[in-house]
């Protein structure tokens, strides 16, 4: 999404509306799909800064990283940010543009990089799949033991059950 500063200027009370779909540029990450993207919001210019207002909005697709099943992540993160031309400080929290123009894709991926969840999961509180039978633990309750013994502490659990069969 591009916005024109001469445009701005011309416009009815130096706002204009925003509203459509865009693309986010983000690397691919494996087995994770974004669709619907969205901003809707405005543009406005006061003195020097031209300043971004709105919504982002986006579903991401992805499957459950404890079980496996497909999970979807839908997100509505607000979105604020100013610009002058020419250049500013580094630590400043305006930013930049050039020529007239305002390109917000770089300012959009960074928002989806926060609103991404590090693992996907299909509920909160997903058990996952049994590591035995492979069985969905979410589905189906299996009776199999998982008891695993750090085999670096086989030895003290054999002095435990030596001392509960006394």
């Amino acid at each position: 999404m591009i916005i024109h500063v001469n445009e701005l200027e011309k416009a009815t009370g130096r706002t204009i509306a925003l509203e459509g779909s865009i693309t986010v540029g983000l690397p691919q990450q494996p087995g994770v799909r974004l669709e619907d993207f969205s901003f809707a919001g405005k543009a406005r210019k006061e003195g020097e800064l031209v300043i971004v207002e709105g919504a982002l909005s986006g579903i991401l697709k992805s499957k459950c990283a404890k079980c496996l099943a497909p999970t979807t992540y839908s997100f509505e993160a607000p979105f604020e940010e100013s610009f002058t031309e020419g250049e500013v400080d580094e630590e400043s929290d305006i930013h930049s543009y050039q020529g007239g123009r305002i390109d917000l894709a770089h300012y959009f991926d960074q928002v989806v990089m926060l609103e991404m969840p590090q693992i996907f999961t299909c509920i909160e509180d997903c058990k996952g799949l049994c590591p035995t039978c492979g069985k969905n633990r979410n589905e189906h309750s299996c009776e199999c033991v998982n008891e695993r013994i750090d085999p670096r502490l086989a030895d003290l659990a054999l002095l435990f059950n030596k001392e509960n069969n006394k």
